[in-house]
């Protein structure tokens, strides 16, 4: 979320932020622990499916070339 604030800034006129330090601090005064979490949700599940497919897919991997399993 920090990430995302710090590169939207740039289109933004409100709100500007010196560093990572800075916009986390901004989000805990105005918006509370909980405000750093905003899109977290949707993150983890967009990278569940694909960390799960990207896991079984190097196992089957590893079988047809004749390695072990991890």
């Amino acid at each position: 979320m920090v990430k995302t604030r710090l590169m939207l800034q740039r289109e933004s006129v409100v709100g500007s932020y010196k560093n990572g330090f800075h916009c986390a601090y901004q989000v805990l005064y105005t918006e509370g622990p909980r405000g750093l979490y905003k899109g977290g949700f949707a993150i983890f599940a967009r990278l569940g499916p694909q960390t799960t497919i990207t896991f079984i897919l190097c196992e089957k991997l590893r079988k047809l070339a004749g390695l072990n399993a991890i």
